[in-house]
């Protein structure tokens, strides 16, 4: 008599843990990665992940960020001329384009009187100057990239670049617009949004580039065209035949290749003949054939890959990042809902074992549970704060009694500061239980709980990942002896943690341990729109641990839903 009120006594705190897995990944709600990971509602966890926005970036070239008092996107710098002779471009290899460029307003320099040509290019300056250079026409929807907020100085000129096709975001709804830009990735940028075409003649891609196996499968086909465009640019051609495909882009190499395509489009005059760049212009110097005859078999052939049907090439370079991190079944992890997020999550648990799944003998043994929350700041440029309310109802009522308790009769609102380092690092600090309502004076089964835990995500490969929290608090986390008598030790802490693997974009493995339990779980994660991410967790809640309360063996099912406005 004294376990079975134990057990209805206990599965009031079950109840709050059986969710906490529903990871939702959203990225801008829906697979983000560091990804945005929702921690579904769990109708009553509320642990959600959401990786923030980056840092505001003051413009710096026409288009960057780097200088104290950046020359505006659309106001070219005065002293143009000056600057374009400036020492650090005067008899650099890259002068003649930059010049042309910083002189048809396209392009500028600091107000230190530097134009700093050998500085690296990242992918939202490098979306400001192809606004800049080209007529973006728009040939497609804008896409809401979780990593670009509204007020980001970029989103505007990332978001013209997209649509007119020049450049795209990753799988994961991410634009990394803080990541330097490849050589190859801005080349093939520029090519495809220019619309370059190869035109099949034959030719040996051996004799122009030695680094022709490092070219990525993505960029073959842009780099043959702009290559018979004379758009390549390399400044170790001719004397070292290489392109460097995988180099970071440099302000130079930038200049180079926009001033080329401009060239090939007829909008600007191509370089003197016995301009000195000309040598760098792959092989196309003024003494040479306008057009390269090269080939994409040719460099299908020169890395190893034989013959292979023709693939259109993507609208822009990308390396797919690590999916998301997979959060604990009955734990919170480190990772929180940032501003613009929204979610709702429901769960469902009951006694593993055929009596109680399946009501035999009028056992009521199940317990069902609702919450919705939302995230405010942004954890990557300050801190995040989630918070949510949670309700549940189960057959026993808070004290372990026989009336039933229903949803609403009782709930609570929970709060979570989170900060994140980077794309796999992050810190929180939650308050569960923090304001409740109908809570009867004798109940202790849900105390009020404050808890700390570090979560880290160890990539693997592109779809796979290790994800392991650690953290330590009181309330729920208590042993159950403690729990079962409020009186006694009522402010004891535990640890608890988890440690899951992500299987592929859409299944993860997870097991974690509460302070009193281990539990396992297989999140099944789920795309819907680019704001809407969708995870269903089915478990199996204290498959080990401590059982003073009784063999509380429970199967467990939460799912949610995670929108990004």
């Amino acid at each position: 008599m004294n376990q079975n009120k134990h057990q209805n006594k206990f599965k009031n705190i079950l109840l709050l843990c059986t969710f906490v897995s529903t990871t939702i990944i959203c990225s801008s709600t829906a697979f983000a990665g560091s990804q945005s990971e929702i921690t579904a509602v769990q109708a009553i966890e509320r642990s959600i992940p959401l990786k923030a926005t980056p840092k505001k970036i003051a413009p710096g070239l026409t288009f960057t960020r780097l200088s104290v008092n950046p020359v505006q996107p659309n106001r070219p710098n005065a002293n143009q001329g000056q600057i374009a002779q400036a020492n650090d471009v005067a008899g650099n290899w890259a002068e003649p384009f930059i010049k042309v460029l910083v002189e048809k307003g396209i392009i500028a320099g600091y107000p230190d009187g530097n134009f700093r040509p050998d500085q690296p290019v990242n992918r939202a300056e490098f979306a400001a100057l192809l606004t800049k250079a080209f007529d973006l026409t728009p040939t497609k929807e804008s896409s809401s990239f979780r990593d670009v907020p509204k007020k980001f100085w970029g989103a505007s000129v990332i978001d013209k670049a997209y649509r007119a096709g020049f450049l795209a975001g990753y799988p994961n709804n991410t634009f990394g617009p803080k990541q330097n830009i490849l050589r190859i990735e801005s080349l093939v940028s520029i090519s495809n949004g220019s619309k370059l075409q190869a035109d099949g003649s034959p030719s040996k891609v051996d004799e122009l580039f030695t680094d022709a196996g490092q070219v990525p499968a993505f960029g073959r086909n842009a780099l043959i065209a702009a290559t018979q465009k004379c758009v390549t640019v390399s400044v170790s051609y001719p004397d070292g035949k290489t392109f460097n495909p995988n180099g970071v882009s440099t302000r130079a190499d930038v200049a180079a290749f926009i001033h080329q395509a401009l060239v090939a489009s007829g909008k600007l005059t191509a370089l003197a003949g016995d301009s000195p760049a000309q040598k760098y212009i792959v092989n196309c110097a003024a003494a040479a054939p306008v057009a390269a005859t090269i080939t994409e078999q040719d460099v299908l052939s020169r890395t190893g890959v034989g013959t292979v049907p023709g693939i259109e090439a993507p609208a822009v370079a990308v390396s797919k990042p690590a999916n998301p991190p997979v959060g604990g079944v009955t734990t919170p992890t480190a990772f929180g809902a940032n501003g613009g997020t929204f979610f709702v999550g429901a769960g469902y648990q009951d006694l593993l074992s055929p009596t109680s799944l399946l009501g035999v003998g009028g056992t009521n043994t199940n317990a069902f549970g609702i919450g919705a929350g939302f995230g405010l700041g942004n954890s990557r440029e300050f801190v995040g704060l989630e918070t949510s309310y949670s309700t549940s109802s189960n057959g026993g009522g808070p004290g372990g009694g026989s009336s039933r308790l229903d949803l609403f009769t009782r709930g609570a609102v929970n709060f979570k500061l989170h900060k994140q380092f980077g794309d796999n690092v992050a810190v929180a600090a939650g308050w569960e239980n923090a304001i409740r309502n109908g809570y009867e004076a004798g109940d202790g089964t849900d105390k009020p709980t404050v808890y700390g835990v570090v979560t880290g995500v160890l990539p693997v490969s592109d779809t796979n990942n290790f994800t392991a929290s650690v953290g330590i608090g009181n309330g729920r986390f208590r042993q159950i002896a403690d729990i079962f008598q409020p009186n006694n030790n009522n402010d004891t802490t535990s640890i608890f943690g988890s440690l899951g693997f992500r299987v592929s974009e859409n299944i993860g493995l997870v097991a974690d341990y509460n302070g009193r339990n281990f539990s396992v779980g297989l999140p099944l994660s789920l795309k819907l729109s680019d704001s809407v991410g969708l995870q269903i967790t089915p478990s199996i809640l204290d498959v080990a641990g401590d059982k003073v309360a009784g063999e509380l063996t429970r199967f467990g099912i939460g799912g949610g839903l995670g929108f990004r406005f």
